[in-house]
């Protein structure tokens, strides 16, 4: 949070660089470090939402090296904050739903389950030998997408128990045998949740779409019971 409220002081100097028409290699050492702070927060900014309107920024940042910005930095601090806690996930959530209820309307296909998990079995593969427990191991080979089916993880003969991967990944596995391919649509809540993922790479509430080919399972060692 506080990485992007200083954008709006560090990226002046870069502005102002662009605007004066100068070869980079041109620039003095003070405005050589200056355009080299706007190129690295630039940098950020432009991951996080490539649309930003560049003028509202230089608009900001001549207010703040004029003492006439328009919000105070705690009024700053303060919208940035419910904007990404609250009309991020809120927007993201209404969306992922939509989407989801687009899959069920028109993937004649695609089933839910009682948890909201909807998916399609491509392919059955062998009904005995399929994950049962969440200390199973499986082999797959995979591609996670978003709802705009941008790619954001894919893996080839990746082996890991089911315990360690989100719930809408444990409960999809068990319906397909080794050999069987399943398309998964994760909603938020068996997903990341809120939060989304700590590389920023699913956003809040955010939907995913996973397409898996399971090569092998591998019964786990399940607890003892207690007598």
């Amino acid at each position: 949070m506080k990485k992007i409220l200083v954008l709006a002081v560090v990226l002046t100097a870069a502005f102002s660089a662009c605007n004066t028409g100068k070869n980079p290699k041109a620039f003095s050492e003070k405005d050589s470090v200056a355009y080299a702070f706007g190129l690295d927060y630039g940098r950020h900014a432009k991951s996080f939402d490539s649309t930003l309107n560049t003028a509202i920024i230089a608009q900001a940042i001549s207010d703040v090296m004029n003492n006439t910005q328009k919000m105070t930095i705690g009024q700053a601090q303060d919208f940035l904050s419910e904007y990404f806690m609250v009309r991020i996930p809120a927007r993201n959530l209404k969306a992922s739903e939509d989407f989801l209820d687009g899959v069920i309307k028109n993937n004649p296909n695609a089933k839910k389950t009682d948890s909201g998990l909807i998916y399609e079995v491509i392919a059955e593969g062998d009904p005995n030998t399929m994950a049962t427990d969440d200390v199973d191991e499986v082999l797959v080979n995979y591609v996670g997408t978003n709802k705009d089916d941008v790619q954001f993880d894919a893996g080839d003969s990746i082996r890991f128990p089911l315990r360690g991967v989100i719930q809408g990944w444990r409960e999809g596995i068990k319906l397909v045998g080794k050999g069987g391919k399943i398309k998964l649509w994760i909603p938020a809540n068996l997903a990341y949740g809120p939060q989304g993922s700590r590389d920023g790479r699913i956003t809040p509430n955010e939907a995913l779409v996973f397409e898996v080919d399971v090569l092998d399972v591998f019964p786990g060692e399940k607890p003892a019971e207690k007598k």
